[in-house]
């Protein structure tokens, strides 16, 4: 995997398959923002049986699909404590690798992981920028509060059904949705020019600070 700072406290992994960036990733990301195990400590075995159970593909196949389903990740640095502090022991060698990379950062960063696809990286940096930059979240959160509550609501169901997000991340993935994976919305039946109007606000921000 390739590691590199892509903006000031952005840290950027890029794996070469997405299994291995998957499998990497699991743990601190659900740590971060899983429905279930937000801020909880838990085993790989425990994962899977809720998400095979829990997630939109598990219920339709009733296999565990985590490794096909994400194509990107984003975290803050302080997921990482626990991990370090050996809540989590014992970890993975890919858990570790991860670890190594950032035992040298100090200071509040964030970190985002793909394996290469473009829109993807530029999702998982709109997340990054989210929590780093106060100016661009309040930017952000204006575009946002002009959204009328019916498709807020169309938007919030989406994200609880795919099994992959807490409440509390909805308000940054709905921006990274919007700006990225604009027609996966389409699934919730909000007019195609309500989308595309917002994603355009959202890029003109987006291209200001990144």
């Amino acid at each position: 995997m390739r590691f590199k700072e892509v903006l000031p406290n952005i840290y950027y992994i890029k794996f070469k398959t997405q299994k291995e960036l998957c499998s990497t990733f699991l743990r601190f990301q659900e740590y971060y923002e899983s429905p279930k195990f937000r801020n909880k400590i838990f085993t790989l075995k425990e994962f899977k049986k809720w998400y095979t159970k829990n997630s939109k593909k598990g219920k339709e196949t009733n296999k565990f699909t985590y490794y096909s389903d994400w194509s990107g990740f984003n975290i803050p640095s302080s997921i990482l404590k626990p991990f370090y502090n050996g809540k989590f022991n014992p970890l993975s060698r890919k858990e570790k690798t991860f670890l190594d990379l950032f035992t040298d950062i100090k200071g509040d960063f964030y970190i985002i992981g793909t394996y290469g696809i473009k829109k993807v990286v530029k999702h998982e940096i709109a997340h990054g920028l989210f929590y780093v930059n106060s100016s661009y979240k309040k930017e952000v959160l204006r575009i946002l509060n002009k959204i009328n509550k019916e498709c807020r609501n169309k938007i919030n169901n989406y994200l609880s059904i795919s099994g992959g997000y807490h409440k509390r991340s909805w308000e940054d993935e709905t921006h990274a949705y919007l700006l990225t994976n604009t027609w996966d919305l389409l699934d919730t039946r909000i007019d195609k020019k309500v989308l595309i109007r917002y994603r355009k606000k959202l890029n003109q921000i987006y291209k200001m600070y990144s």
